[in-house]
């Protein structure tokens, strides 16, 4: 059997913020040289994100250990079924009538280093070799709207989306037009809004710098997220991957 060109070490983080409810889901699987790793940020209220979040998370976890494949078209595959895990489980007239999710989701070869990521919402993957960031999602929100077309975008609201899974007209998914292939010392981060938006790309960079695992980088981030103490904290919650020679 050929080598694997690449192992991993996690670690995760998830915090409630100042809400009283944390609506964030993540999880991740390893088995026959591929793994899976997804975190999603529920809206609803009531539960109904909470509901949202894991519902999708839960999907995508069970459906990737029956067919472990890292292809575009395995990676939209879970991304639909995510979609439809939520929109099943929409009752009329109760607090999950309306819920929707964010999700960010990596799929890893672990033989050959190849690495697929999609996303819906403005959950976050970003990528780094060193103190470079390689990569970052763009957000389907209101604000990157905004942005894109050269306005101030502090008029949109925190968590206006442009897209979520559970939407009855649908979503529009984005998913890395060819595999990224990954070397030891690349770090992978997937995180929700309330943690990104305490941070620019600058700082998430420095977070990142002269780290040589991840439990170490978390405790930055989170460390970074307390200092900035923010009266209207929302739920933040991080994966991070640890790349390292197989």
């Amino acid at each position: 059997m050929a080598e694997r060109a690449l192992s991993v070490s996690l670690a995760a983080l998830s915090q409630a913020g100042r809400r009283e409810c944390n609506e964030d889901a993540f999880g991740y699987w390893e088995g026959a040289g591929a793994l899976v790793a997804v975190l999603c940020d529920g809206a609803g209220g009531h539960g109904g994100g909470q509901t949202a979040s894991r519902a999708a998370v839960t999907h995508v976890l069970e459906a990737f250990a029956l067919h472990p494949e890292v292809s575009m078209g395995a990676l939209r595959w879970l991304v639909q079924g995510a979609n439809g895990a939520v929109v099943a489980q929409q009752v009329a007239g109760t607090f999950t009538a309306d819920m929707r999710t964010t999700i960010v989701v990596v799929v890893l070869d672990l033989y050959s280093g190849a690495a697929l990521w999609a996303h819906v919402g403005d959950s976050r993957l970003y990528c780094w070799r060193g103190s470079k960031l390689l990569a970052r999602t763009r957000d389907q929100s209101l604000a990157q709207r905004l942005r894109d077309a050269g306005l101030d975008a502090s008029t949109a609201g925190a968590g206006q989306l442009t897209s979520a899974l559970g939407s009855p007209e649908g979503f529009d998914v984005e998913v890395l037009d060819e595999p990224r292939l990954l070397a030891s010392g690349d770090a992978l981060l997937l995180c929700s809004d309330g943690l990104w938006s305490a941070f620019d790309d600058a700082a998430m960079t420095r977070s990142v710098a002269g780290c040589s695992a991840a439990q170490p980088w978390l405790d930055r981030l989170e460390a970074g997220v307390r200092r900035a103490d923010r009266s209207d904290q929302d739920n933040y919650s991080a994966l991070a991957i640890w790349c390292s020679a197989g």
